[in-house]
């Protein structure tokens, strides 16, 4: 069984048996962590959420080859289905909330364009997030990792989000100057209950575009008194619902 400190490698397709590793992988284990012949480690598949012990069996010049153990399913996934909405914010600063978002159990990440983003990724800044995103997972000891979607515009991603919003998930629109504290609406959280956020970049969300967060299920909710960071929201709000939820289940 795998235990506390050993290494976590994502791998895609976990099956018993004696496999050679992928070379990003094998490189990982050999020269980045340095594990040697007969070296315990855990293998986890990001999209699947399943995860399997290993061993090294043995280390070639370029290459490695490790014994799998039966997959199962892995020990630390999130309790509940989170979507979180980031209007795209200047910089590196989606890199953030990406990874904040992995670790305090976002099951899926949207990026959005609002009409104050001032960056305008291509579609394929995706794969960089989901790769962040896995990273975090690996560091976190999470078992599965978040759906990064490509960037779309604030109407589509909130418009991705509104089915869960029908099957009676709880949306919420961060916004500092709402009369609803966030607090309030995570208590009318049930256990296994979805949740859904909406946050906007640097300059918030316009209103309009507030009114159509409000039209597609997303109330307004404030995170206190103080006017946050774009890319510090995500930790807060998340972090928050993970206190009431450990509260309730304790």
């Amino acid at each position: 069984m795998s235990g506390p400190g050993l290494l976590r490698v994502p791998l895609g397709s976990i099956a018993a048996g004696v496999i050679a590793l992928p070379p990003e992988a094998a490189s990982y284990v050999v020269r980045v962590h340095r594990l040697r012949e007969g070296d315990r480690f855990v293998v986890f598949d990001p999209e699947l959420g399943v995860e399997a012990d290993a061993t090294l069996e043995s280390i070639g010049r370029r290459s490695a080859e490790a014994r799998i153990d039966a997959p199962r399913p892995a020990a630390l996934r999130p309790g509940r289905r989170v979507t979180w909405i980031q209007a795209v914010g200047k910089g590196d600063k989606m890199d953030a909330v990406v990874r904040d978002a992995t670790e305090l159990g976002a099951t899926r990440i949207i990026p959005a364009i609002s009409a104050r983003s001032v960056a305008r990724p291509a579609e394929d800044r995706s794969q960089r997030w989901r790769r962040i995103a896995v990273e975090a997972a690996r560091q976190c000891g999470r078992g599965d990792a978040p759906r990064v979607d490509a960037p779309m515009s604030l109407a589509a991603a909130l418009g991705a989000a509104q089915a869960t919003l029908e099957g009676g998930a709880l949306g919420m629109c961060l916004d500092p100057y709402a009369e609803t504290p966030l607090g309030a609406r995570l208590a009318a959280l049930t256990p296994g209950m979805e949740a859904a956020f909406a946050v906007g970049p640097e300059g918030g969300f316009t209103p309009e575009e507030l009114g159509i967060c409000a039209a597609l299920g997303f109330e307004r909710v404030r995170l206190g008194a103080l006017t946050l960071r774009t890319e510090t929201v995500c930790a807060a709000a998340l972090g928050a619902l993970i206190a009431v939820s450990d509260a309730r289940a304790g």
